[in-house]
């Protein structure tokens, strides 16, 4: 006669000291062989609410769901009062850097095209229209894949100068 088969419990289950079932809702997102990622979750989130939360969501909804409490419940563990929010208060800072360094570079850009300017005027060449770059203004509303920079192969502009 064919032998029954064990089930292995899930993580959560062994961390609950029951049965797994097969409809265990906990046992896709917390394999057996990674205990711990249940049980920082249990600590901060507690099993009624993460099966309540699971329960709501379908499928990779719940996947996502799942990712996002082991990364709070990390964070909540590093970071008891402030979690999340340290670190994404932290990348808000660097994000408030990076714009203020491109709006400075965006004013060096326009500088350097408005003395570029005034000397092809000043010594009277018209500027291959080839060559000219029209620089793009940056907001933050903009996303980065819509800003493009015309290439410039080299610095022929300035080359053309010394040819005339």
């Amino acid at each position: 006669m064919g032998k029954k088969r064990k089930m292995i419990s899930c993580a959560a289950c062994r961390v609950q000291r029951k049965k797994c079932s097969k409809e265990c809702v906990l046992a896709p997102h917390f394999p057996p062989n990674d205990p711990e990622k249940f049980a920082i979750v249990h600590r901060i989130f507690g099993t009624g609410q993460i099966i309540k939360l699971l329960q709501g969501m379908e499928g990779e909804q719940r996947a996502d769901a799942v990712n996002s409490m082991v990364y709070e419940a990390s964070a909540r563990v590093k970071d008891p009062v402030h979690g999340c929010a340290k670190e994404f208060d932290g990348l808000q800072k660097q994000i408030d850097e990076l714009e203020s360094q491109l709006a400075a570079t965006q004013a060096e850009l326009k500088n350097l095209r408005s003395h570029y300017d005034k000397l092809v005027s000043f010594l009277g060449i018209e500027p291959p229209d080839s060559h000219l770059v029209e620089y793009a203004t940056v907001s933050t509303s903009q996303p980065a894949e819509d800003i493009m920079y015309e290439e410039v192969d080299s610095f022929l502009p300035w080359a053309s100068l010394w040819d005339t």
